[in-house]
């Protein structure tokens, strides 16, 4: 045998054999009795709606422990010098399965295989809990299950990452706009209505452990609180298909115009590309974020967003300032995203090409007239008070606790059942004693 094709055999063997142990994992899962335990995932850094609602748990007077998991040992690390309760997944294998079997609810804003590195095991051992979804904002791109006519199922690592996300038992959904397309992306019946937890620190004061994760170098506060322009700029995952917000050319016209006009452009690409997005640092004028910063406790300093398709410009929409976004023509991208008719049909954005951009930003920074019709896309995809988001979540989360460390077995005392016609004597004998 060829070494490619033995190692290949290797690696599915023990795909194989971790499979049957998931198999195994799952149905103790679904035996043990849950403890009042409930369990946040999220991305390897410190943000996102999970981030939120995890540390209104930790705040609050409440009847189960609370632990932000995670397999980053930096993140895990910085977490317990701030005091919160987490746990490094895999640091102590026996200890992390013992707490994921036994757990009562698992919250996730990502896709769970994400958050569990692909592990059919570790996945397996939340199947007997109650999972909620949050997910990471509004989206006007097709995702999991929804992508199946257009990325190949037959692929492990596609068909892995659905499956995994499809176990979702509670999925939010801000508006009723959405709830058959999230029903469809998730194959989940049971929808939350609530916001999203992130939502709440663009409209208050940001708490000292919310800011953890958002950290910038004192030179970046310093821009971000000046009297300048200044306009974040948040390219979107574009599976593997860049648009002209990710090209060395758009860069360069940012610092060019940057330069030319007194504008600080903040620009953050999107967190999956965290591991290799390097340190936060200036370029040329650029503030350049490292993808995996938490951006926002930071929102509302900026005068403008700019973005392809990213999700992050309806949460803007809460800050009530300009939102320009790539207009992309059908094939010129993705046969299947953007799919604006996902959302709203509300002209809500400034839209740009490369060839406009100058001049749409001018529009949005110095002629904006599109804040009315953000309020009536604000009001449409968002039916609750985002302030209330967390509180929500967490009314449900208590609910869902209880029921799943209930009493929910019954005793047989091993006594034959009275048979049809000794009931109904029993019956007619009833009715003649009451007459």
């Amino acid at each position: 045998m060829n070494p490619q094709a033995e190692e290949l055999l290797k690696a599915q063997v023990a795909l194989s054999d971790e499979q049957i142990v998931a198999g195994q994992l799952s149905a103790i899962s679904k035996r043990v009795k849950k403890r009042p335990v409930v369990l946040f995932f999220g991305r390897n850094t410190f943000a996102d709606n999970t981030k939120y609602l995890y540390l209104k748990a930790v705040s609050e007077k409440r009847d189960y422990q609370v632990e932000w998991c995670t397999v980053d040992a930096e993140l895990a690390t910085s977490l317990k010098k701030a005091g919160l309760p987490v746990h490094q997944i895999g640091k102590n294998m026996d200890a992390s399965l013992d707490l994921l079997l036994h757990a009562a609810v698992a919250v996730f804003c990502v896709n769970p295989n994400e958050s569990l590195k692909g592990s059919f095991a570790l996945t397996a051992c939340l199947d007997g809990a109650k999972k909620l979804q949050l997910w990471h904002g509004v989206s006007v791109k097709h995702l999991l299950l929804t992508l199946i006519p257009h990325i190949s199922i037959r692929d492990l690592v596609n068909r892995r990452a659905w499956e995994f996300a499809s176990r979702a038992d509670y999925v939010l959904s801000t508006a009723a706009t959405f709830d058959g397309y999230w029903r469809s992306v998730f194959g989940c019946k049971t929808l939350v209505r609530a916001g999203f937890p992130r939502n709440e620190v663009i409209l208050r004061e940001a708490t000292q452990h919310e800011l953890i994760g958002c950290e910038l170098p004192a030179s970046m506060q310093k821009l971000l609180a000046g009297p300048q322009k200044k306009v974040l700029v948040v390219p979107t995952w574009q599976r593997e298909r860049p648009t002209w917000l990710t090209s060395e050319e758009c860069l360069v016209r940012l610092s060019q115009l940057g330069q030319q006009k007194g504008i600080t452009f903040f620009v953050k690409a999107h967190p999956t590309y965290q591991a290799t997005g390097g340190d936060t640092h200036e370029i040329g004028g650029l503030q350049i974020l490292n993808p995996g910063v938490d951006v926002y406790p930071l929102m509302r300093s900026f005068d403008a967003l700019v973005t392809d398709y990213s999700s992050i410009q309806f949460d803007f929409l809460l800050t009530g300032k300009p939102v320009l976004s790539l207009d992309l023509k059908p094939g010129e991208h993705q046969s299947f995203e953007p799919d604006w008719s996902l959302v709203p049909n509300v002209e809500f954005r400034h839209r740009f090409t490369s060839q406009s951009f100058e001049t749409r930003l001018h529009e949005a920074l110095y002629a904006d007239a599109f804040s009315e019709a953000r309020r009536e896309m604000c009001s449409k995809i968002f039916e609750s008070e985002p302030l209330d988001a967390s509180a929500a979540l967490l009314r449900l989360i208590g609910r869902l606790v209880k029921q799943a460390t209930a009493d929910d077995f019954s005793v047989d005392y091993c006594e034959d059942a009275p048979a049809l016609s000794e009931l109904a004597s029993g019956l007619t004998k009833s009715l003649t004693d009451a007459a």
